[in-house]
């Protein structure tokens, strides 16, 4: 059995799509997107180290987040891969493709923090290692750092993610389903620019959020120069695309999959 909660949707001969979740995220959240493309292709997503049902124990580096990824390509058989990223699951996408180009066949980096100011993202981690407690759903929704920056996400979207990631703890306390020190480490090595870029040689697809906090323009337009096959595409809302922007979002990640048959 594997140490990680592994989830896979669909069939196809044609290199899986490998879906990497954002900090203080779980596997769950690609399950629309995921449906848009299981015509051709099987779509497979995990809960990172530190999250949701996979271990909690360290280290938390972006180096193990990648030895993590080769293991779950290992457990379900997957050789060449398209890997698709949400926040800093891109950086762990790009941290994987730098070291192991030949395995990656195309990149989607949803919202990839490439180089957020590095002062607000210690300032996270720090915020991010005092735990907190919520009386309620409604609080956590209201209050949790996880739900921020989002601009137009339907309310039904944030139900269903709190019902799979809020959960009662031993002392009846609610709280949400990952490490606070797993999440604060990530949010750490964010503060670092993204490294490895021009490493990256196959076809890469960068989906910006218009109003988003986290990803500026000129950071995407850097990102494009750096790499030699990249677009960049613009979608409604912050830096939350698959809440604010989840048709869009999606449309352009399942394009760009199709896109890579020939290539595959």
């Amino acid at each position: 059995m594997s140490r990680f909660h592994i989830l896979v949707w669909g069939a196809g001969d044609l290199p899986p799509v490998v879906c990497l979740h954002r900090v203080r995220g779980h596997a769950r959240r690609f399950e629309r997107v995921a449906r848009m493309m299981t015509g051709e292709r099987r779509v497979i997503a995990y809960d990172l180290r530190g999250h949701g049902r996979a271990p909690w124990s360290g280290p938390h580096t972006l180096a193990q987040h990648a030895a993590d990824l080769d293991e779950v390509l290992e457990e379900v058989g997957a050789g060449q891969v398209v890997l698709v990223g949400d926040g800093f699951g891109c950086r762990v996408a790009l941290e994987y493709t730098a070291a192991h180009g030949a395995r990656v066949t195309a990149l989607a980096l949803l919202e990839p923090p490439l180089r957020p100011a590095p002062e607000r993202m210690r300032e996270l981690a720090a915020a991010e290692r005092r735990s907190k407690i919520y009386a309620n759903a409604d609080a956590a929704i209201a209050e949790w750092a996880g739900y921020a920056g989002r601009h137009h996400t339907p309310r039904a979207l944030i139900e269903e993610d709190v019902a799979e990631h809020l959960v009662v703890d031993q002392d009846g306390r609610l709280r949400f389903r990952y490490s606070h020190d797993a999440a604060a480490a990530a949010l750490e090595a964010m503060a670092e620019p993204a490294a490895g870029l021009k490493e990256i040689v196959c076809p890469v697809l960068i989906v910006r959020g218009e109003r988003s906090d986290m990803l500026t323009a000129a950071d995407a337009e850097w990102a494009a120069a750096g790499m030699r096959r990249c677009r960049v595409e613009v979608v409604p809302g912050g830096h939350a695309p698959l809440w604010d922007a989840l048709a869009e979002s999606g449309a352009l990640v399942r394009s760009f999959v199709a896109a890579q048959r020939t290539r595959a």
